[in-house]
């Protein structure tokens, strides 16, 4: 009777897997210790068709990159089943009491609905940022004409200050938002374009071109690049880009009368790329929330400056197109250095024939 039991209780979790298995709606694969089919899904036979138990892994699978996410584990953090079906896998291994694998659950979560959300949002965008520049650029054109035709007085001049700072606003913005879609490491469009940068060049032109802001903001600006920084193979729009974006922020975050300090050098194989102010700094907590996307610190000393949240979002996503990264170390009370890092290998270096 026991054994009895024992097979009915068998029966009854063997249903009972089948019905659940058939209620996911994504693709679910279970092979067995030796790496063969157990069982699937419907959702996985639309993908890869009806086979039978004891089927290898590569013969399900039909995939290199899937089969070897399953037998050794390397990484894959999407996998393409075809142009209108996207999956991230996800594997779960079960162990016997010896330690030894006993069954491997493939889960196949379909992405595809997002991924086309993500590139319809961000091909909008495109259009949206394309389409603003026309008309921004001929109302900054008339806004300097009048401010160089003279005749207006002090009052008048005042307006059109304010015209062309709103203008430099939106085109920042625009150009923040049109940035962020393009060098997203995981949905971004952008195509790099690799040549020979001189960091020396690029740091020294960006500080000059900071020298009114940074007059303006009673501040002062610094450059220093190390003499043994090498030029690199690298995309100068997005490191000018990511630059670009740490001054201004030094600038807008640091109180008049303060500092910054602009350097360069190499460390850990990597050229560093540090932007140091004087400013508030950052609570560690905060720090940690930084390079977000639409991250902008509450406080109420910086409540009357204009940002999109984006600037620190793009330059991460810059040195991680490269294969680096960006951190930044503060202190509150203290100031804060923002650091960038290019490593010095594969296609960061010039290749001399």
């Amino acid at each position: 009777m026991e054994r009895q039991g024992n097979i009915m209780n068998l029966d009854l979790s063997q249903r009972l897997l089948s019905s659940i298995l058939k209620s996911v709606p994504d693709p679910v694969i279970v092979f067995d210790g030796q790496a063969q089919l157990l069982l699937m899904n419907p959702a996985a036979e639309l993908i890869f068709g009806q086979l039978e138990p004891g089927t290898q892994v590569q013969a399900v699978l039909q995939s290199n990159d899937l089969t070897a996410f399953v037998l050794h584990g390397n990484a894959l953090t999407e996998w393409n089943a075809s142009e209108d079906h996207i999956f991230v896998p996800r594997l779960e291994t079960m162990e016997d009491e010896q330690g030894e694998r006993s069954a491997m659950i493939l889960t196949l979560r379909d992405v595809t609905q997002f991924k086309k959300m993500s590139r319809n949002q961000a091909e909008f965008m495109r259009i949206v940022s394309h389409d603003i520049r026309s008309p921004l650029t001929y109302i900054q054109g008339f806004a300097n004409m009048l401010a160089m035709v003279g005749g207006v007085n002090e009052r008048q001049e005042h307006f059109v200050e304010k015209i062309l700072s709103g203008i430099a606003q939106i085109t920042s913005l625009v150009d923040n938002i049109q940035d962020a879609g393009r060098y997203d490491i995981e949905t971004g469009f952008y195509e790099m374009t690799r040549d020979q940068c001189d960091l020396d060049e690029i740091v020294q032109r960006i500080v000059h071109n900071h020298l009114v802001p940074a007059e303006k903001a009673d501040l002062g600006i610094t450059a220093e690049v190390a003499s043994n920084v090498p030029i690199i193979n690298a995309d100068k729009n997005m490191l000018e880009r990511a630059l670009t974006n740490l001054v201004d922020n030094a600038i807008k975050y640091t109180p008049n009368g303060g500092q910054v300090r602009v350097t360069a050098y190499t460390a850990n194989n990597s050229v560093i790329v540090a932007v140091t102010d004087t400013g508030l700094g950052i609570s560690e907590e905060n720090q940690k929330l930084l390079f977000q996307r639409h991250v902008r610190l509450a406080r109420q000393e910086h409540k009357k400056v204009k940002g999109s949240g984006l600037g620190l979002f793009i330059v991460k996503s810059a040195a991680q197109r490269h294969g680096g990264d960006a951190w930044v170390e503060s202190e509150e009370g203290k100031g804060s250095t923002f650091f960038f890092s290019i490593p010095l290998k594969d296609e960061n270096l010039i290749v001399h024939n």
